[in-house]
């Protein structure tokens, strides 16, 4: 069963600041007022961040998507140089949006495509000095997360919560290949090692799934003490490990009662010997999660609810509510967060839109917290 943890949610208001310390790691302050906006987009009708990856202080890319007013999609990608956020030119020809980044290092960055959007699933890699499509699946095919280990080691996940997914796919600087995963569908995934990577998605039966790879093959990772019936149980949303021993993984716990239905936030943690559960309180789900590599990490929560934060810290058994600054009258969404290696900075990516419109246009943001790394 999850041990007890008693746990504290805070409101912070603009001016609030939250300071901890993790086992040795260094403190780092999680201070709301140091939030703003670092970017945003200009295009005329609608363009939106989805993902955001960095590889140091003077490096980091953020990936989304456009529409024309003709409706016509197209993937959008800027780069942080230490100075600015300027527009990365990708490939031609490609017109699905950008969902999934990963990175190893400034010469070795991969873009994933492959949302709700029409036309062909691809995997793009950066090299330092251009963009290469290394992949493509055919048109309609969901694919939902990556992992990159190496430019030769690459994984590939697609379940099937929209039309066809892609599968689980492998790419070892020469070949793709696809691989079979007998414990169910994976969506979501994280990695420490070529030999150590986590993964959620759903058993054969459609209930919740935590899976890992040991080099070998994938086997189901046992989480004890969650509902599991039809009518009171959890769906997985989003994983990240940092280490055998520092793994999340978030999402949402439904039940119904015959009367009516609810969710609540879920919240997993993994020290390498037992799961904890850490909800924070409130209605919804959480869509993601990241660590804020200082022993704590950063959570999406559903952009659904109209009174939902942008995003939650959790700290020091603590969450911590933070509202993200915009324009007057305009609201934002989170799409990912991404914390700075060697640094205590955290980039976020999203859009601003107005609220209560029809067919609402939409800017991509980037905000920042902290100093902004050079």
């Amino acid at each position: 069963m999850f041990r007890n943890l008693t746990m504290r949610v805070a409101v912070v208001g603009a001016i609030a600041a939250l300071g901890f310390t993790a086992g040795v790691s260094p403190a780092v302050a999680a201070d709301p007022a140091s939030w703003r906006v670092a970017d945003t987009g200009s295009r005329p009708d609608y363009d939106n961040m989805n993902v955001a990856v960095a590889t140091g202080p003077g490096d980091a890319w953020a990936f989304g998507s456009s529409r024309s007013s003709d409706g016509r999609f197209a993937p959008i990608a800027r780069r942080w140089n230490g100075r600015s956020w300027a527009d990365a030119t990708l490939p031609a020809g490609l017109v699905r949006g950008i969902t999934v980044a990963r990175a190893t290092g400034p010469d070795n960055v991969w873009a994933f495509a492959g949302g709700d959007e029409a036309g062909e699933a691809y995997a793009l890699r950066w090299n330092g000095y251009r963009w290469t499509v290394m992949n493509t699946w055919p048109e309609f095919e969901y694919l939902s997360d990556g992992a990159v280990l190496s430019a030769g080691d690459v994984w590939v996940f697609g379940g099937s919560r929209i039309g066809p997914g892609v599968g689980t796919w492998h790419y070892d600087g020469r070949t793709w290949t696809q691989v079979e995963t007998p414990v169910g569908v994976l969506d979501r995934a994280s990695a420490v090692t070529s030999r150590d990577i986590w993964a959620v998605g759903a058993d054969h039966e459609g209930y919740d799934l935590v899976a890992r790879w040991n080099g070998r093959e994938w086997t189901k990772v046992d989480v004890p003490g969650l509902p599991h019936e039809e009518t009171h149980r959890v769906f997985f949303h989003g994983i990240h490990a940092t280490s055998s021993r520092d793994v999340w993984v978030v999402g949402r716990e439904y039940q119904d009662n015959g009367d009516g239905w609810s969710q609540t936030p879920l919240a997993l943690h993994y020290d390498g010997h037992a799961w904890t559960r850490l909800d924070p309180s409130g209605q919804g789900m959480l869509r993601g999660v990241t660590s804020d590599g200082h022993g704590g990490a950063w959570a999406i929560p559903s952009s659904e609810l109209s009174d939902a934060p942008e995003l939650l810290h959790f700290a020091n058994g603590r969450w911590t509510q933070i509202r993200l600054p915009r324009a007057d009258g305009l609201a934002v969404e989170v799409q990912d967060v991404a914390s700075v290696p060697d640094s205590a900075t955290t980039w976020a990516v999203g859009r601003e839109f107005r609220p209560d419109d029809g067919d609402p246009s939409s800017d991509s943001m980037i905000w920042v917290n902290g100093r902004l790394p050079r």
